[in-house]
């Protein structure tokens, strides 16, 4: 899991710090406040980590030559940042105007164990500097992008592969974590997570070989992905990973913008999945605008007095820099964009009721 993560001069921040919970992370804030970067950046270091892990030759390496398999480390890091953010040039990730350097630091914890991963890199690298990286075996992060791919999976992971393209590979690695077969057997506490949200599907999601995509419903019926409302494509894909075995104890989440064409009556079902699956031990981070799903998920920590773990982080713009305020429940975090525009919207109806 993601224990901290630490940023300075990176793209909107000039210094952050994000200290994660291993259960439900929810991050809000105004538009252009980089909350989607702090997802990426979280995303990239854990998935190069495991990239690391399951790459032979790195692992060879390990044993005997650790400057390798930090240059290793150093280039899948790098790529896997251009890969997702798609600057035309690793320094353009460098906080605009800042002669400094950008550094990352981050704390990634599994089981007892913590351990360090940092780089750093400055203006015309091509290459970032690795000053410390960890060496543990972890499960494969998920970053699941604010637009849903189940339309897009039979063609293209093989277009991806074979062509340059401007879609960022958090699509790709999603589509690849789709077409997983599934398990024999799935975990009972995690099978109760996925049958009640087939009720709410109203059937099961089935992926063919060809990476065609339907719902089967009990009737015997089945109805094309496509012709899906998008919002249940989303939560047919949770419900798929979890099924296939891609979610499951001890990966990390990376959701952005959870509430993506989803009606306040779905947001409420899917708010009760993502603290299943952080009971199950998954760490789920996430990013949100809806001011529905902040309260629904700050209602349900409450309601678990404290048994689950629940932090909420807001991106506030403050005089050209970002601060980050946090808080166990949305109550505690003093100024929220998405609360204040709904509270004014509520005075400029009163206003005009009141002039009538």
């Amino acid at each position: 899991m993601l224990k901290s993560l630490r940023m300075k001069n990176f793209t909107a921040f000039s210094d952050v710090i994000f200290e994660f919970v291993p259960g439900l992370n929810v991050i809000v804030g105004e538009n252009i406040t980089g909350k989607s970067h702090v997802l990426k950046m979280g995303y990239c270091l854990l998935y190069s980590l495991y990239q690391l892990s399951t790459k032979q030759a790195l692992k060879k390496a390990a044993i005997s030559d650790e400057l390798a398999v930090q240059q290793g480390m150093s280039g899948l890091l790098t790529e896997k940042i251009l890969n997702v953010f798609k600057p035309d040039a690793l320094s353009n990730l460098n906080r605009i105007n800042a002669n400094l350097p950008t550094e990352i630091m981050a704390e990634i914890k599994k089981e007892n164990i913590n351990q360090l991963m940092s780089f750093s890199f400055r203006k015309n690298d091509n290459q970032l500097m690795l000053n410390q990286f960890a060496k543990m075996n972890i499960n494969m992060p998920l970053f699941i992008p604010t637009n849903e791919i189940l339309t897009m999976l039979p063609e293209f992971p093989e277009l991806y592969e074979k062509h340059y393209m401007s879609i960022d590979e958090t699509y790709y690695d999603l589509c690849k974590a789709m077409r997983m077969p599934l398990l024999k057997k799935i975990p009972d506490d995690l099978k109760k997570n996925v049958e009640s949200l087939e009720v709410v599907l109203g059937g099961k999601i089935v992926v063919q070989k060809t990476g065609h995509v339907y719902i089967h419903f009990s009737n015997n019926d089945k109805l094309e992905i496509s012709l899906v409302a998008e919002g249940l494509r989303k939560l047919s894909t949770l419900i798929y990973l979890i099924k296939n075995g891609t979610i499951s104890k001890g990966c990390t989440i990376f959701w952005d913008e959870a509430e993506n064409n989803l009606n306040p009556k779905y947001m409420a079902k899917m708010a009760n999945a993502l603290f299943s699956l952080v009971q199950n031990g998954i760490q789920v981070i996430i990013v949100t605008h809806s001011l529905f799903l902040m309260k629904e998920l700050s209602l349900l920590s409450e309601i678990s007095s404290g048994k689950t773990f629940c932090r909420f982080f807001n991106c506030n713009p403050i005089q050209n820099n970002i601060i980050v305020e946090h808080g166990d429940l949305l109550e505690d975090i003093p100024s929220v964009a998405s609360l204040h525009e709904a509270l004014r919207q509520d005075d400029r109806e009163q206003a005009f009721y009141n002039n009538q």
